[in-house]
């Protein structure tokens, strides 16, 4: 370690401001790890560097001097400027444990920059290394249980919150016995580095409402009128073209008899959407007829059957033939993650109210197990651009079930981790339950704030967060270690492929 400076007066037990040596002042950083030794009372204080602080006292700004107009008086003679720093006192060293720290530092102990890891003899436990402290390369493994309180990644674009997820995901793969299910956003942040285990969401069967939505939104003009029949157009096409012929001609020879629907179960309808789909069989004229006479047989009113027809055939064979890449239940899927390990899901090729569906559907199997089975599941979910599904309002159907898993999962082992730019977005219910949080540059001042009530920043001010660079992020909360904010550098684990930074 390299002494450079000392304790000056007015030192208190959560900070200590100190005098830096000349020499040392070009190795002194915001940041920096150090080491107070108190020798009088045999004590070792763990800190960081916090206000580095240049000083002349010939250009105070509370009085004039003549330095100011004829600088060369100050020149060749001793030189008087002076640097200060500010040591926020993290903890005292004993034993190779850090606890907390009950008195202050004496005045004139000696300040020790860490400049590796071998300067410091401190337990910091085992758990999963993202990264190291950026100045001493001290590792800092998030503890493996904290994983199930839930964690936050938060940044603006090309901070590098995706190759952070990537290596705290290696290293839940290598050292826990999680299962992973990833919801990229754009496709492009973490499909690449797993091809292999991706399923593009237009492959999973949707459910009813969400394929009436879907047409609506396709339709557009007439919106109204398809939510009106289209549902039960859907049913009996899905009956019909499934080939199940008795009850086909129950529909279609009468108006639909509830009686008869209430035999349908939302398993047995995805079952059939799928063998549609398997068969290449959604066809829009043939969708177009179904609700026309769907329309006709609940008494709708004159020229609206043909209105419908004519608004599907126009607008929504797009979206009528993308049905047919549906090949994946939910069930399936999750039911894949639990034998395999890990599953991404390429949410970009969905509109977003689907892919909110989807995210919804696949925590809410979870919880379907957890009620049947009553024991952990060990599943981590990540959520990419998570301020698209747990915000507060907007963000049905998933943020609910977000939240619940924010606030009950931890008793069943279903961690989640929220990727996001924008932290002003999510839900009070959702910032109140994340417990461990990565955050670098951030998009607004009112991110920061809202940052700010819900991880102890300890002194971080937005100004810092400004200057960091890619792959820089404050670690802080309950996974870390030292239970305070530390800047870390996140390992390098390669650029997905054709892939910017995110």
């Amino acid at each position: 370690m390299k002494e450079i400076g000392v304790v000056a007066s007015n030192s208190r037990s959560c900070d200590a401001p100190i005098l830096v040596y000349k020499a040392a002042e070009n190795d002194v950083r915001e940041e920096a790890l150090v080491v107070v030794e108190d020798a009088k009372f045999k004590t070792r204080y763990l800190g960081v560097l916090r206000w580095v602080t240049k000083y002349d006292p010939l250009l105070s700004t509370g009085q004039r001097s003549a330095v100011v107009e004829k600088p060369e008086i100050a020149e060749g003679g001793v030189e008087i400027p002076y640097e200060t720093s500010s040591v926020r006192i993290i903890g005292v060293i004993s034993n190779g444990r850090l606890e907390p720290a009950a008195t202050p530092p004496t005045p004139r102990s000696k300040v020790y920059l860490v400049e590796s890891s071998h300067d410091l003899s401190l337990d910091m436990g085992s758990g999963l290394v993202v990264g190291a402290h950026k100045y001493s390369n001290v590792e800092l493994p998030l503890r493996i249980d904290a994983l199930k309180y839930h964690v936050a990644v938060v940044g603006t674009t090309g901070t590098g919150k995706s190759r952070l997820v990537k290596a705290l995901l290696d290293e839940v793969l290598a050292k826990t016995d999680y299962n992973i299910v990833i919801f990229d956003h754009t496709g492009t942040d973490y499909t690449p580095y797993w091809p292999e285990k991706t399923v593009k969401a237009d492959q999973i069967v949707l459910d009813l409402d969400t394929i009436t939505e879907g047409l609506e939104s396709a339709v557009g003009v007439a919106d109204d009128l398809i939510s009106a029949y289209m549902p039960v157009a859907l049913v009996e096409y899905a009956v019909c073209e499934a080939g199940f012929n008795e009850l086909c001609n129950k529909l279609k020879n009468r108006a639909p008899d509830p009686r008869v629907l209430s035999s349908i179960t939302r398993e047995s309808l995805e079952e059939m959407f799928l063998t549609i789909s398997r068969k290449g069989a959604w066809d829009t004229e043939k969708l177009a007829n179904t609700v026309s006479h769907v329309a006709s047989s609940l008494s709708a009113k004159s020229g609206t059957p043909q209105k419908l027809a004519l608004y599907l055939t126009l607008f929504a064979q797009h979206y009528v033939r993308r049905l047919n890449e549906m090949r994946y239940k939910v069930d399936e899927l999750v039911k894949k993650v639990r034998e395999e390990k890990m599953l991404v899901v390429d949410l970009s090729t969905i509109d977003t109210e689907a892919r909110r569906v989807i995210v919804k559907r696949f925590l809410e199997r979870f919880w379907e197990i957890i009620t049947e089975d009553s024991k952990p599941v060990n599943t981590l979910i990540v959520i990419d651009e998570a301020h698209n599904y747990a915000c507060y309002q907007a963000c049905t159907p998933s943020n609910r079930v977000i939240e619940k898993t924010l606030r009950e999962g931890r008793k069943w082992g279903l961690g989640v981790v929220l990727v996001s730019q924008r932290v002003l977005d999510f839900s009070p219910d959702v910032r109140n339950n994340v417990n461990t949080v990565f955050f670098s540059k951030l998009q607004t001042p009112y991110d920061f704030e809202q940052l700010k009530n819900f991880v102890d920043l300890a002194g971080v001010r937005s100004e810092t967060l400004s200057m960091l660079e890619t792959r820089e992020f404050f670690f802080a909360g309950l996974g870390n270690p030292l239970k305070y904010p530390m800047l870390i550098k996140v390992r390098e684990v390669g650029r997905a492929p054709g892939v910017a930074t995110g």
